[in-house]
């Protein structure tokens, strides 16, 4: 081979960027504009969002790309591969199905959609159009996250005794959708990505309360079991007046504490010392490496910029054949099949409502989960 030719070689052999727009620019769609525009997988080449000052201040932002009100117009003008989605959760079904009717692959990074059927639907379309539709949490890929999901699969906690998580923010910031659609999501992607079966409910519970009036549920409660019988419990609150995220994950050897607010020590490994009367002394996993923390602190607002940074990179590689996509909408799916759930149980004073959603690619249909000897029922 000539030397010139392997410089050829070489020169084809570099995949040339990805060419991506952002849909609603609020603080989300601002942050994925900016991890898009960062990437090395993309090139931003378009903003888009209803109110087009707002579209344009946040062009001015990014290299004045260019801005549009409209996605059918945003389609018809730029050439593009994928559509990173960020709109309102009323806007979504309509924003997501326009662009994978224009043949677009689509990243949502909250919601997929405001329904299980509409995001089954979305699946579907996105299946026939041969392109890629993923739904992800950004807070999926916090590096604390991957560690503690890879905790829970080497089985150093044990047996799951049980979870609590806590999601609060300080004001009524979402007005188009009650506290369960709006801080329950994260959460429970969260759960999915630990959880060996994912999210697999034994029938899920909720209770909310709305004592300002405002004619949504801005205080609520999810519970539901595992498929060992393990409970898990979620309080979700608008009216706090402290914002939290956190994840407690308490197993018969070992707990997992995380907490994605805080800068250091985001992810902590608790010895519960006594159970069942009996001493915990010895070492229950060989890699303690999977919990070391950066030395060095980095404020949360940076860590959520390189989590979205991440999401970009995993849609480049599933579109790109990289990373095997599966079904990359399952886990959204799965989330969904849980909010419908509870948002059944209020309406019904808490009593349990069946979740039934895609399991786990690979894995067992739900229900077919081994059953616990630590609970009776």
């Amino acid at each position: 081979m000539e030397p010139w030719e392997s410089t050829v070689s070489l020169v084809h052999a570099v995949p040339r960027k990805l060419r991506a727009a952002v849909v609603g620019t609020g603080s989300r769609g601002a942050g994925l504009a900016k991890a898009f525009q960062a990437s090395p997988d993309w090139e931003l080449v378009a903003v888009c969002d209803a109110d087009p000052l707002r579209a344009a201040r946040l062009s001015r932002k990014l290299d004045d790309v260019p801005s549009f009100a409209a996605i059918d117009e945003l389609l018809d003008c730029v050439e593009l591969d994928a559509v990173a989605i960020a709109t309102s959760h009323r806007a979504l079904y309509g924003t997501v199905m326009t662009a994978l009717r224009a043949g677009k692959h689509v990243l949502v990074e909250e919601l997929l959609a405001d329904s299980l059927e509409r995001g089954r639907e979305m699946a579907a379309e996105a299946e026939s159009e041969g392109v890629v539709l993923l739904a992800k949490s950004a807070a999926s890929f916090d590096p604390a996250v991957q560690r503690m999901q890879k905790v829970v699969d080497s089985e150093a906690l044990g047996e799951i005794l049980f979870i609590e998580a806590r999601r609060t923010e300080t004001g009524l910031a979402q007005a188009d959708r009650d506290v369960f659609w709006d801080l329950s999501p994260d959460s429970l992607a969260v759960l999915d990505h630990v959880l060996p079966d994912g999210l697999n409910p034994r029938g899920v519970s909720a209770f909310g309360g709305d004592p300002l009036g405002t004619g949504r549920d801005c205080v609520g409660h999810v519970y539901f079991r595992l498929p060992n019988d393990a409970p898990v419990h979620l309080h979700i609150n608008r009216l706090s007046h402290v914002k939290s995220h956190r994840l407690v994950i308490a197993g018969t050897r070992l707990t997992l504490a995380w907490d994605a607010l805080v800068v250091q020590e985001r992810l902590r490994l608790l010895n519960p010392g006594l159970l069942g009367g009996q001493p915990r002394t010895a070492p229950y996993w060989a890699e303690p490496i999977l919990l070391q923390q950066q030395d060095d602190e980095v404020p949360v607002s940076v860590l959520d910029a390189e989590n979205r940074a991440r999401l970009a990179t995993e849609l480049a590689h599933c579109i790109r054949g990289q990373r095997k996509a599966g079904s990359p909408n399952a886990p959204a799916l799965r989330v969904l099949s849980v909010l419908e759930a509870a948002t059944r149980s209020r309406a019904l004073d808490g009593q349990a409502s069946a979740a039934v959603a895609p399991p786990p690619d690979g894995q067992e249909p739900a229900g077919t989960g081994h059953k616990s000897t630590l609970w009776s029922t």
